[in-house]
């Protein structure tokens, strides 16, 4: 019987000892352990779900930078590659956890700082608006419609009237020829005394009879190439007797200016034209 109680005690000795032993680890290591990476877990979560905000910001603007379409202000697309840049580089790499109660505890301080980056999705946002409405403003002046021309250089306000060419009333008889223009709308400027215009009487209407010289013109082409052609045709005769105004490629549209304004009305007036056809609305 004494055999059997002392053999009871020190089963019970050795129990105990193993519950402590356990209950050592689990407080002493693993509770702790445990404890670090829940608390790790819940600061990388909230820094994840910011990335993955600024992520699709980054993505989004990164697609938009990428696809073919032409801005009409190539400062647009520095601009958003300059925002993607920032907001790339602002990113907080998380990286693996690591695998000491320690190590997990420091990089969990580490990470604990208050993430915000407001300033990157504002970057990345305005960018994107910018450079999305820069595309929309570049396709209006690809190979515009004659009704397009005509409505937006009446908002002008030099503009006193506007009138296309037909083929039987076109001065340089280029309507819809090839490397011609597909429309052309001759318009008069208030700034111009078009009492002292020259008007040949070949047709009908006057303001076409008067051409440039009244206040200006929108060539239409249907491509790049062609429009620049005609502004090269143009520029030769810069300087000369023969100098007919300004004349400015935008997209595919030729915008021209009369010689009988001042360089000062020119160039006043050929930005309200481009800034006509380029309004987005």
């Amino acid at each position: 019987m004494k055999k059997k109680t002392k053999l009871i005690i020190v089963t019970m000795v050795v129990v105990v000892a193993v519950i402590a032993g356990s209950l050592g680890v689990y407080f002493g290591y693993f509770k702790p352990h445990k404890e670090a990476v829940d608390a790790y877990n819940v600061v990388v979560s909230d820094i994840q779900d910011k990335n993955d905000q600024l992520d699709g910001e980054i993505k989004k603007l990164q697609e938009l930078v990428d696809n073919k379409d032409q801005p009409i202000d190539e400062t647009t697309i520095d601009t958003a590659k300059e925002a993607l840049k920032n907001a790339g580089a602002s990113e907080i790499v998380i990286g693996e956890m690591p695998k000491s109660t320690k190590d997990i505890l420091s990089k969990t301080k580490e990470l604990s700082a208050p993430v915000d980056y407001s300033d990157e999705l504002t970057a990345l946002s305005t960018a994107y608006t910018n450079l999305e409405n820069s595309k929309k403003q570049y396709k209006q002046v690809v190979n515009p419609s004659e009704e397009f021309v005509l409505q937006r250089i009446l908002t002008v306000d030099d503009v006193v009237d506007a009138r296309a060419v037909t083929e039987d009333q076109d001065p340089n008889g280029n309507l819809h020829k090839a490397g011609g223009y597909t429309s052309t709308v001759y318009f008069e400027s208030k700034n111009v005394n078009q009492s002292e215009i020259y008007v040949s009487g070949e047709y009908s209407d006057v303001l076409i009879d008067k051409g440039t010289d009244a206040g200006g013109a929108i060539e239409v082409y249907e491509n790049v190439e062609d429009a620049e052609k005609r502004k090269d045709y143009l520029a030769t005769y810069d300087g000369t007797i023969y100098a007919n105004g300004t004349h400015t490629v935008i997209g595919t549209v030729l915008v021209r200016t009369s010689n009988e304004l001042t360089a000062t009305q020119q160039k006043e007036l050929e930005q309200k034209v481009i800034d006509a056809l380029t309004r987005l609305e």
